[in-house]
Formats: structure tokens, C-alpha cells, sequence
């Protein structure tokens, strides 16, 4: 439902959609310019729908060119004024702009994913809360994904997604796997991994919840470590390339003086 386009009303909900659907139809138009497989089409409506937009393949695929014909645009008034327009610039602005939405999908995936990361532990501890009150694991999942202060989160979109498909007849464990195999990340495959394992030996899940988030919590810090100790030889670049000249001018310029 998260992922389904908006239905169109009535009055000011109309205009207001109005807008956004003849753009989104365009696309879609341009989009059929561009020849694409059944699987690649697929593959790109997963990552788009992971990525948390509305947005068709055939219209992300029609946004890559008008963001090129935008280019090409802007690039044709720019190169025009300077009196440098040559064929090789408009190429290098047809490739640009048809980048600029593959960069733009990819950032929102790895911003969802970090959302993901961030929020799973405390989602494990809740889990672990409700169940050790007495819920089974689907009561548990319901009273989670209803907290008000949680909705706009990508990991709780996606775990009423999978409580959906639960409700709809699929079993639990094929429903956890199924979002794990959609949203792609270890640390969400080791929890699902975690789960299944509990269910299939009868451990109790409590137990199983929190031992899990605390171990998720020392990899997250671990992370962190490791990051730390990157950040000393990230540094080393821009301290050669811009600050090593600023200090030689400094000291040398006086003695060659």
C-alpha cells in the first residue's frame, strides 16, 4: 500500500494530482523510446520501489531523458554565450544528465538503508518487549507497527508489508524472507535468518530478540571503530593536495624572498 500510486479524487484532490499525473504520463511516454528486457525492466521496478518512490520503470526510464534533453538545454545556452559549442560537450551533457537520476535512485536507496541499519535494533528490543509480555510474534509485528512515532519509517513500511502478506495467507517465515531478499542488506538477513532458526527449533523468540539486538548494537559500534580508524588515511589526501602547499608557501616564501 506504501508503494501503490495515489488514487484521484474529487475536487481540490484532483487538481492537486493533476499536475504531478500528466508529468508522471509523459514520462512514461518518453520512457518507450528507450528498448528494455521484461527481467531488466523488473529489476529496475524492484529498486525503484525499494527506493520509496512511486514512479514506474517506464518513467524513471522517460526522467533519464528528460534530465538529458535538460542538459543538452542548458548546456546549448551556456556553450552558446561562451561561442564553444562543439558536438563533444553536448555528448558529455547527454551522458551527465542521464546519470543524474541513476545517482539520485542510488542515494535514496543507501539513505533508506542506513534509515534501516539505524532503527533495526530498537525494532528487535521492541519485539522482544511485546513478546516477552505474552504475544505471539504477528501480535507482536501489529503492536510495532502501529506506533505513532515509527510510521514514516522505511523499516516499519516494510514490516507492514510483510504483516500484510501474512494476513494474506503467507506463512511467516516466507514473508520474512521475501522482505529480506527485497531489501537486501546483512544485517536485516542475519535477523530473518535469526528467526527462522528460532521457529524451526522451537527456542523462544524472547530469548532469541534480544540477544540478537545486543549483538547488532557491538556491530554497529565495531563499524564505527572501523570507520575511525579510516578517517586517518581519508585525511591524507586533501592534507598533501591542499594544505602541504599553504604550509610550504608560508615557510618557503620568506627564504626565497
Amino acid at each position: 500500500p506504501q508503494f501503490s500510486t495515489a488514487a484521484f479524487g474529487v475536487g481540490s484532490a484532483t487538481v492537486r494530482e493533476a499536475k504531478p499525473a500528466s508529468f508522471r504520463k509523459l514520462l512514461e511516454i518518453l520512457g518507450r523510446a528507450i528498448p528494455v528486457s521484461g527481467r531488466a525492466a523488473d529489476a529496475l521496478q524492484g529498486q525503484i520501489l525499494y527506493a520509496g518512490s512511486e514512479l514506474s520503470a517506464r518513467a524513471f526510464l522517460g526522467l533519464q531523458i528528460f534530465a538529458a534533453l535538460l542538459s543538452v538545454l542548458i548546456a546549448v545556452v551556456v556553450l552558446h554565450e561562451a561561442r564553444q559549442l562543439q558536438p563533444l560537450w553536448l555528448a558529455l551533457a547527454v551522458a551527465v544528465g542521464s546519470i543524474i537520476p541513476q545517482i539520485w535512485l542510488r542515494a535514496r536507496v543507501a539513505r533508506r538503508q542506513r534509515a534501516i541499519v539505524r532503527l533495526l535494533p530498537e525494532v528487535i528490543d521492541l519485539l522482544a518487549l511485546c513478546v516477552g509480555a505474552g504475544l505471539d510474534f504477528v501480535g507482536a509485528l501489529n503492536k510495532v507497527v502501529f506506533l505513532r512515532d515509527y510510521q514514516k519509517e522505511p523499516l516499519i513500511q516494510e514490516l507492514s508489508l510483510a504483516m500484510q502478506e501474512m494476513k494474506l495467507g503467507k506463512r511467516k517465515t516466507e514473508a520474512m524472507r521475501a522482505m529480506g531478499k527485497r531489501i537486501k542488506l546483512q544485517e536485516l538477513s542475519s535477523f530473518v535468518r535469526t528467526l527462522v532458526q528460532a521457529d524451526r527449533m522451537g527456542t523462544p523468540i524472547s530469548d532469541v530478540f534480544a540477544i540478537h539486538a545486543e549483538d547488532m548494537r557491538l556491530q554497529r559500534f565495531m563499524k564505527a571503530e572501523r570507520e575511525a580508524l579510516k578517517a586517518p588515511i581519508k585525511i591524507l589526501l586533501p592534507l598533501v593536495l591542499c594544505i602541504m602547499p599553504c604550509v610550504a608557501i608560508i615557510v618557503g616564501a620568506p627564504i626565497f624572498l
